[in-house]
C-alpha cells in the first residue's frame, strides 16, 4: 500500500477499533462488578436498578445505530 492517505485512514480505523473494544471490555467489567442480588454485604437498591436499566437503554441505542 503506497497511498499515504489510505494508510492514514486504515491506521485511524484500527485505532478506533481498538479503542471501541477496550471500552466494551471496561463496560463488561463494570457490569460484572455491580452488586449481585442476595449479597447482604452489598445490597442492591432501586438506584442500582435504574442505573442498570439506563445503561441497557444506552447500549440498545448504540446497537440500533450499528445494526
Amino acid at each position: 500500500m503506497n497511498d499515504p492517505k489510505r494508510q492514514r485512514l486504515e491506521d485511524a480505523y484500527v485505532a478506533a477499533h481498538i479503542a471501541a473494544l477496550t471500552l466494551l471490555e471496561d463496560l463488561h467489567q463494570i457490569v460484572e462488578d455491580l452488586p449481585a442480588p442476595g449479597n447482604d454485604e452489598h445490597p442492591i437498591d432501586w438506584g442500582h436498578v435504574g442505573s442498570l436499566n439506563h445503561l441497557c437503554e444506552q447500549l440498545a441505542e448504540l446497537k440500533r445505530h450499528f445494526s
